[in-house]
């Protein structure tokens, strides 16, 4: 039992062709009986067992046989050890499998958690957040990764401060174009009123004269009160108050404005608007947005051509159409065309006007655009609200 034990094998030994002695069980050594064994292993089926089975002869001291000894392996013991290999395989496997996964995890937190935080500081940058800043862990300064963070932050730092120094110029030159506009726009009342002033103090005149000096100083005085009230009411997106008004009136008082201008210039200027169409507006700020555009078509059209402005009104709103045969919009400035400072082929015009008059429709509940199917020169659109 003990060689058993320490072989995994089974014994049995025979004596003049009988069985002395064995390490099997008595239903087992039945089927031994007249079995013979080789010197090769062979497979024996003993009871319900089965072995492989390996004869040696045995020999006395003149090399005579004496016996046989016979060694037996049993198929259930090997099949045993393979699946106790296999089951030592397994989870092995299954253990290697799991330190695989969680060394894969690990890794790949520590490898993607930087590249998520490179991922949110570039959205932040791109929603203008130029503050951001990724965090540099001090247990991984010296990674590549670290090190782009550190790269990244320093960009961040070179946008901000080349952004805040853009910002600073583009206000200087703002400062700049916004006092030229407003030196532009003022131009004319001023002139008007140190002309008039200047004939009242110098020339004897009659009280008809006097009278008309007077009202000529009024009203330029008044238009540079209005200048100025627009420039601050486009700047805080607010109205002076909003009055029923005659279309029809606000478009004829524009088109007046500009007649001698178009005479001159051989434009035929044509209204189409409804006598009776009235809508809330205030007066003065949407007058200037005819004066702009009719001033703008004007300069496109230095040797003559036609200008018509038209209404239309349907149940909640009206469309106003104001058209002309010029060369167009340049391509160049065609997509911020409504932008302050977009301007072109104007020698004095700093690009507010356009600007301005969108403003003041919006803030009249309303829209402006373009008409892109409108070929044969410039179609300025309003929508406004009856």
């Amino acid at each position: 039992n003990q060689l058993t034990t320490a072989t995994g094998s089974e014994f049995v030994f025979f004596a003049g062709g009988n069985l002395s002695a064995s390490t099997l069980q008595t239903a087992d050594k039945a089927g031994l009986a007249g079995s013979k064994a080789g010197s090769f292993p062979e497979r024996v089926q003993l009871g319900t067992s089965s072995y492989t089975m390996l004869g040696t002869p045995l020999l006395d001291v003149k090399g005579q046989p004496v016996g046989e000894l016979r060694i037996l392996r049993s198929f259930a013991t090997a099949q045993e050890n393979i699946n106790s290999l296999r089951r030592s395989i397994f989870f092995g496997w299954l253990v290697a499998m799991v330190l695989g996964v969680a060394l894969t995890t690990y890794l790949a937190r520590r490898i993607l958690e930087p590249v998520h935080q490179l991922d949110l500081g570039a959205t932040e940058i791109t929603q203008g957040n130029y503050d951001y800043r990724i965090p540099v862990g001090k247990k991984t300064a010296r990674d590549e990764l670290s090190r782009l963070a550190r790269v990244f932050n320093s960009m961040c730092d070179s946008i901000k401060h080349n952004r805040d120094e853009l910002i600073r110029q583009e206000r200087i030159a703002t400062i700049g174009r916004m006092a030229t506009s407003i030196v532009h726009d003022l131009r004319n009342p001023l002139a008007a009123i140190y002309g008039g002033a200047e004939m009242l103090m110098d020339s004897k005149l009659s009280a008809p004269q006097t009278e008309r000096l007077a009202a000529n100083i009024y009203r330029s005085s008044r238009r540079m009160q209005q200048l100025l009230q627009e420039l601050m009411d486009a700047g805080s997106g607010r109205t002076t108050g909003s009055e029923t008004c005659l279309l029809n009136d606000i478009v004829s008082a524009a088109v007046e404005a500009h007649a001698a201008a178009a005479d001159t210039q051989q434009v035929r200027m044509t209204t189409e608007v409804p006598a009776d169409l009235e809508l809330p507006a205030d007066r003065a700020r949407l007058e200037r947005v005819f004066l702009n555009l009719i001033d703008n078509a004007l300069t496109a059209m230095p040797r003559g051509g036609r200008l018509s402005v038209s209404a239309m009104r349907d149940e909640k709103s009206v469309l106003i159409r104001v058209e002309d045969s010029g060369p167009g919009i340049a391509p160049e400035i065609r997509e911020g065309l409504f932008q302050p400072f977009v301007t072109s082929g104007k020698k004095t015009g700093v690009g507010l006007g356009l600007a301005f008059s969108r403003q003041t429709v919006l803030d009249h509940g309303g829209e402006m655009w373009v008409d892109d199917n409108f070929t044969s020169g410039t179609c300025f659109m309003m929508r406004l609200p009856v």
